[in-house]
């Protein structure tokens, strides 16, 4: 009888493949999207003359006191981030049927734009001066020490506090990295607020109940800083650095409405993403093209309060 490995020659299945994925990507939730037209412009930004409490008693035969507003302009820059990829004759006609080089091309490209933005957005929050509201702990006061002295929840309701009087606007989101997430949810202080329900730590939407904001996000993306080819060589990191950050972010933008994070999209047929496909004859090749134009403005910095190192 012949030997089974004689009998069977190793051919790609076409059932299953495996790949890796972007996860955890939080940029759209964080920094809401404003559609623009241009690649360059102003917004107005209103001044907080609003609220200053003028006099408002009139006497008998006075006028009333006048009272105006003062307007300024920012400026945004939208910079284009875009891929592309070949798709040869030669590959496509040799391609097994589990695969479907168009599609994979195109989902590969827009998930590295969507890595640049999230990549992009991290380093903006984490930047010095980005925030009028920081702290930055200790040893001794941060959150993986586990202590009563290290309680998030003082944290987050001292940083709650500070937003709501720096910009009258009260927080709607916090954010944490993965490392911070888990350091949290397992604090001590956590931990006792959930033993009447019968867990032992505190999932996102927990938290937000205990720090009294509506939403809890955790940036958990990766990314790999090895040269193409090498990847798997290397070690991926994490693409959020340990902190955490509490402000207000309007879910529905539009005028005369403050945020401490937007990001301005240049739209294409309404939609963010643009993909492009044409031929390249020389090349004997199809290509296709992702782009992305954004950029990431912070319209409001006393509307966010950052805390450095809750993780040590």
């Amino acid at each position: 009888m012949p030997a089974p490995s004689t009998v069977h020659r190793d051919a790609a299945l076409e059932n299953i493949s495996t790949a890796y994925k972007v996860q955890g990507l939080i940029a759209s939730e964080l920094a809401p999207g404003v559609p623009v037209k241009h690649e360059t412009d102003e917004y107005f930004v209103y001044s907080r003359d609003q609220l200053v409490l003028p006099e408002t008693i009139r006497a008998a035969g006075h006028e009333s006191n006048k009272q105006s507003f003062s307007l300024s302009t920012l400026t945004y820059r939208v910079d284009e981030h875009a891929l592309k990829d070949f798709i040869s004759d030669r590959a496509r006609a040799n391609a097994d049927p589990i695969l479907n080089l168009e599609a994979d091309a195109t989902e590969h490209l827009t998930q590295l734009i969507m890595l640049r933005q999230e990549v992009d957005l991290a380093a903006v929050v984490a930047a010095s001066g980005a925030w009028a509201n920081v702290t930055s702990l200790t040893s001794t006061f941060a959150w993986s020490a586990n202590t009563t002295l290290s309680n998030p929840l003082l944290f987050a309701d001292s940083a709650c506090a500070v937003v709501i009087q720096a910009s009258g606007m009260r927080p709607n989101v916090a954010f944490m990295d993965e490392r911070t997430y888990r350091a949290c949810r397992t604090h001590v202080s956590v931990v006792e607020r959930t033993r009447y329900v019968g867990i032992e730590s505190a999932d996102e939407k927990m938290l937000a109940a205990m720090f009294s904001v509506p939403k809890v996000l955790i940036g958990s993306g990766v990314r790999n800083t090895g040269a193409e080819g090498t990847a798997d060589a290397t070690t991926n990191t994490f693409i959020w650095t340990d902190l955490a950050w509490f402000g207000y972010v309007e879910s529905a933008p539009g005028p005369k409405k403050p945020s401490a994070i937007y990001r301005f999209d240049v739209r294409d047929g309404g939609s963010t993403v643009k993909v492009k496909r044409w031929r390249e004859e020389k090349l004997e090749s199809d290509a296709i093209e992702v782009s992305k134009l954004f950029d990431h403005v912070f319209p409001m910095s006393a509307a966010g309060y950052q805390i450095w190192n809750p993780v040590q």
